[in-house]
Formats: C-alpha cells, sequence, structure tokens
C-alpha cells in the first residue's frame, strides 16, 4: 500500500508539472496536431515515471562467497525473530501510524477508481451496444445514425450521429464534413484514452484541464480543416448560425460547440494566421522538465554524501559506538527478578568496552551513566560501527538466541547493505564462539536504526528473565570477539 500511495503523489505531481508547462509555454501555438500529441504523451509519461527505476550509487558490498554465507545462514535459521524488544520512548507509533491514514487514504483512493473505472466500461459498452443496433445509412463510406437520447450532430469512432434528412442541405454538408474530420484525425480515441487517464488521476486538477483543452484542440484542429476547404468566413457564419440550436450533450461526443466563450475563442482561432515554424523549437523546453521529473522520482539509491565503512585495511584502529539500551527515566524490561533492561544494557557496553580496547580498537559510549538521551541524539556519532545493545522479555522464562536487526530503506542505501553484511558476519563469528543465534531481520521501526550515518545494529543478547543482576565474563567475552573478528574481516 505504501508503494501505491508513493506512486500516486509521485504521478499527480508529474501532471500537475507538465500541465502548468503546457499552460505557460505552449496553449497560444496553432500547432494543434503536435499539441493534441503532446497532451496524450505528457499524460502516459505520468503514468511510467514513477514505476521507472534506474539504480545507481554503490553496489553492494558482498563478494559471491559473503552472499553464498549468508544463503547457507537463512537455510540454517529459518525462523524468525518472534519476542519483543521493548520499544524506546521516541519508537512508540504515532496516531498516523496506529490508525493507518496512510493505508485508508490508499484504500479510498483505489476504491473509487475502480468505480470510475466500472463505470466508464459500462457507458462504454452501453453505447456500443446502442449504434450496433441502430440503423444506419453509408455516406461517402461513413455510417450515419439517426439521433438518439442526448447524442445528436456527434461522431463516435466511425458514426456520425446526425439527421439523414439534414445531408441534403448546406447545413447538414458542413455538419458532415465536421465530424467526418474527428473521425479521420481518430478523436474518439483521444477522448477515450483521457477518460481512462481521468479514472486514475480523478483527485488531480490537471486531468480535468486536460481533457477539457484536447477537446478544445480537437475542435481547432477540425475548424482549420474544414474552413480552409469550405471558405474561412462561410464556416464561421455556419458556427455562429449553429449557436441558436440547443444541444445537450454527453461526455463521449465529439462536439461541435459547447458554448458561446467556445464559439468566439475558435472563430478567432479560424481566423488567426498559424504560428510560425520557428516557434517548434520551444517544445525542446519539456526536455530538461522531463529529466529533472525523471531524476526526482526514478533514480534510487543516489549518493548523498559519503558513506562510511565497515571493512577497512587491517591492523587499522576502528571505532566502535556501543549505545547501551533504554536509561535514566527509561528502565526498558524488567525481569520477573526486578532487574532492569537498562542497568544489563549499561554493564554489558562497559564489559565489552573493556573487551575491544584490549585488541586496540577504540570504543565510544552513548552515555556511560544511567541517563535518558534520545534516540536522534545516540546516531550523531561517527566511527566504523553502531551497536545498540538491548534484551529481549519473554514471560516464559526461556532462554533465547541473540538477535540482530538491521536498518531497512534508510536515507543512506549504501549503509543498508553494509549493516546487513555486518549483520550475517557477526551471526557466523557468534556461532563460531558457540553462542546461540538466529537469523538478522530487517527493521524500519527502531528510530536508532533509520537515523544510522554509519553501519548499525540492534543485538539483543537474550531473555532478560534468565539474567542476573550480573553478567557472565565468558558470555560478554565470546560475544565481543566475535564483535571484533566481524569488523576485522
Amino acid at each position: 500500500m505504501n508503494k501505491l500511495f508513493s506512486y500516486t503523489i509521485e504521478a499527480n505531481i508529474s501532471l500537475l508539472v507538465l500541465a502548468l508547462l503546457f499552460v505557460l509555454a505552449f496553449r497560444k501555438l496553432s500547432f494543434f496536431q503536435l499539441n493534441r500529441f503532446l497532451l496524450i504523451t505528457l499524460v502516459t509519461f505520468c503514468t511510467i515515471v514513477p514505476l521507472l527505476k534506474f539504480k545507481i550509487g554503490f553496489p553492494s558490498s558482498l563478494g559471491p562467497k559473503a552472499k553464498a554465507k549468508q544463503e547457507i545462514l537463512v537455510q540454517q535459521q529459518p525462523f524468525q525473530y518472534d519476542y519483543t524488544i521493548p520499544l524506546e520512548p521516541e519508537e512508540q507509533l504515532s496516531l498516523w501510524e496506529r490508525i493507518a491514514f496512510k493505508k485508508i487514504l490508499g484504500n479510498a483512493y483505489l476504491l473509487i477508481v475502480v468505480f470510475l473505472l466500472t463505470r466508464l466500461t459500462y457507458r462504454s459498452l452501453k453505447l456500443v451496444f446502442r449504434l450496433k443496433r441502430a440503423t444506419s445509412h453509408q455516406h461517402h463510406g461513413i455510417k450515419v445514425v439517426s439521433p438518439f437520447k442526448h447524442f445528436n450532430n456527434c461522431s463516435i469512432f466511425h458514426f456520425i450521429i446526425m439527421d439523414p434528412e439534414l445531408l441534403k442541405s448546406r447545413e447538414g454538408q458542413l455538419i458532415f464534413a465536421h465530424e467526418s474530420q474527428h473521425i479521420l484525425k481518430g478523436h474518439a480515441w483521444d477522448k477515450l484514452y483521457i477518460e481512462l487517464m481521468y479514472c486514475f488521476f480523478w483527485i488531480n486538477p490537471a486531468i480535468y484541464w486536460i481533457r477539457k483543452e484536447l477537446h478544445r484542440l480537437h475542435e481547432f484542429q477540425v475548424d482549420h480543416v474544414v474552413g480552409e476547404r469550405y471558405g474561412k468566413t462561410d464556416y464561421a457564419n455556419f458556427l455562429l448560425n449553429i449557436t441558436q440550436q440547443h444541444q445537450q450533450l454527453d461526455y463521449m461526443q465529439s462536439r461541435i460547440l459547447k458554448n458561446q466563450n467556445e464559439l468566439v475563442e475558435r472563430i478567432d482561432r479560424l481566423m488567426q494566421r498559424l504560428s510560425p515554424s520557428a516557434k517548434r523549437y520551444r517544445y525542446l523546453l519539456f526536455v530538461p522538465c522531463i529529466i529533472v521529473l525523471i531524476a526526482s522520482f526514478s533514480f534510487i539509491n543516489p549518493q548523498k554524501e559519503k558513506a562510511a565503512t565497515i571493512v577497512a585495511l587491517k591492523n587499522s584502529k576502528k571505532t566502535v559506538i556501543l549505545d547501551p539500551g533504554h536509561g535514566g527515566k527509561d528502565a526498558g524490561a524488567i525481569s520477573n527478578k526486578g532487574v532492569k533492561e537498562k542497568d544489563l544494557t549499561l554493564q554489558a557496553c562497559k564489559m565489552i568496552q573493556n573487551e575491544l580496547e584490549k585488541d586496540g580498537f577504540k570504543v565510544v559510549l552513548t552515555h556511560s551513566e544511567d541517563e535518558f538521551m534520545m534516540l536522534k541524539d545516540r546516531t550523531a556519532f561517527t566511527g566504523d560501527a553502531l551497536v545498540s545493545i538491548h534484551f529481549d522479555i519473554d514471560p516464559s522464562n526461556a532462554k533465547r538466541p541473540i538477535g540482530l536487526f538491521y536498518p531497512k530503506a534508510v536515507e543512506l542505501p549504501k549503509i543498508q547493505d553494509q549493516s546487513r553484511e555486518f549483520a550475517f558476519r557477526l551471526i557466523q563469528n557468534l556461532k563460531n564462539q558457540g553462542l546461540s543465534t538466529q537469523k538478522p531481520v530487517e527493521s524500519h521501526r527502531h528510530v536508532i536504526l533509520r537515523g544510522a550515518k554509519i553501519p548499525a545494529l540492534i543485538v539483543s543478547l537474550g531473555n532478560i528473565n534468565t539474567f542476573s543482576g550480573t553478567l557472565e565474563p565468558r558470555f560478554i567475552t565470546s560475544f565481543a570477539t566475535a564483535i571484533k573478528t566481524s569488523l576485522s574481516e
């Protein structure tokens, strides 16, 4: 549903931008056929551009061997993380997320699209059946059908709906000439297509304007052809005379006249000179606009800033950011024995710090005392890796394997790739140390992962109900060794 929501937003923004450009730069030009083609093309482009995805930036840092190792780990550990790491205050769901407004709006939009498509299909089929049943007369190779309901003096695909008796009069010949040009130029297909696009862009005011503008261009194009053939003055008089006739129009009609303002504009365009050919170069303005839209909506993994790397030369000094989960007013999980998660995470991070520093690693704790610290501030540290330590809670008091979370859909896509690689390497090294683990899990919910500027993991060391107030040094030593090995490989 998020993808549908994003697609809808991007497509509608593109349509608004291109429609505005058309109004400002091309609407007054008399290249009617070119403008008609342009309107159809820009609507089509707006439906396609959000679907285009061109991946740029950094390739995955995983080699074939590393990827194969990940696949083996996935096969060996098919179960998912099925217990809870207590959320920190900033990670509580907002009202928007709890009520899922985005999902509701997406479903409502889709429901209206389905309704409009159903209505269009019903009306179109109903009209087709009516035309097939109607008695038609051949005139210059075109079928002429007598008026019915609201359809009169109009064309629908290869049918012209008008009184056959009028063909004997001058007025009838002009009506036939006008509508036959609509048929020859395939204007009905334009209208059917734009009605279909209207069903998808119904919320966008630009589609209503484009639908009206396309009809306007159809009439200008036909008026120019018929005016050249029968004389512009005579044809203008015909348009003036026909204003005396009341015509009730429907959505599929190829209309001769809609209102008085349109009549004035059509006659004015009929009498004007055509735009000079040199002005066709103005259409090149669409090129940079289209490039900007493609760059905005179709490129993924842009290199927004230089990403940090966890793979460096051997023997180089690494900086590890250790984040003790919770703290201060946020106690985190509390075990059945009254042990607070914030106390265990702080103790674990200090013990891990001692082990890492023995081998020359530089270790920075996001907070070294029992204090509350905002998650966004914990992601401001720079280094080679960020490891946030937590404990989960399971009322059954059963021992649980070490669980890992790595970021999903972060601002810097390379961070996601590097974090994933770090997670799978760490899992393998934890297994080598004899510790129980399970497959790493992607997470977009945890703030400390979403905001990470360096490769980051959240690590759950197990069920807090299975720990006393003091952690076993051997357990921490094994965990720290796995961290060192994973950062040095």
